[in-house]
Parts: structure tokens; C-alpha cells; sequence
């Protein structure tokens, strides 16, 4: 199967050289698998890793423009949900 992801891996923290490459590509398709998961935190002896999704900002950019065009095609608005807990983005025509 080809790697289709638009987001890559990303690890922050002490024990990143204990974490194997066969770890990272189950945590990464744990991540494909369940949108709702925001991150991991991999613990490693006394250390812990951050382990979430990264998108190239061009992506993030990407995302704008579709939400800006969304909000453009008649309809009242688009609530853009943040399953992070931010609170949601509201985009009418002409914000």
C-alpha cells in the first residue's frame, strides 16, 4: 500500500533513539487510524517522547483557501471545529 498521508510524524523529547522505526510506523498508522487521537505521549524509561501530526504549512494554507471557498459558495457560514478544544472558527463571506 502507498503512502498517502498528507501530514508526517513528528517526536519531541529525550529517548527518541529507544524509539524503533517499526514503533513509529504503528504509531503513525494508530494516528491514521483514529482522527480523534490529538497526539501521543510515548513513555521510555524515566523520558518521554510528544508524538503527533505535522502538516506542511502549504497544507495549512490549502485548508484556508477551501474554507475561504466554502463560505464563498451561498452558504450562511462554515464552523470549523478544532478537536484540540480551541474554540470553533466561524468564516462568512467577506471575513
Amino acid at each position: 500500500m502507498a503512502d498517502t498521508r498528507t501530514w508526517q510524524l513528528v517526536m519531541v523529547g529525550d529517548g527518541l533513539d529507544r524509539i524503533t522505526v517499526e514503533a513509529q510506523a504503528d504509531m503513525a498508522r494508530l494516528l491514521d487510524l483514529d482522527p480523534a487521537i490529538s497526539h501521543l505521549t510515548v513513555e521510555v524509561g524515566d523520558a518521554s517522547v510528544h508524538v503527533a501530526r505535522d502538516w506542511p504549512s502549504d497544507r495549512m494554507e490549502e485548508a484556508d483557501c477551501l474554507i475561504d471557498r466554502i463560505a464563498a459558495s451561498g452558504v450562511s457560514a462554515i464552523i470549523v471545529h478544532d478537536r484540540n478544544g480551541k474554540p470553533p472558527r466561524r468564516v462568512t463571506i467577506g471575513e
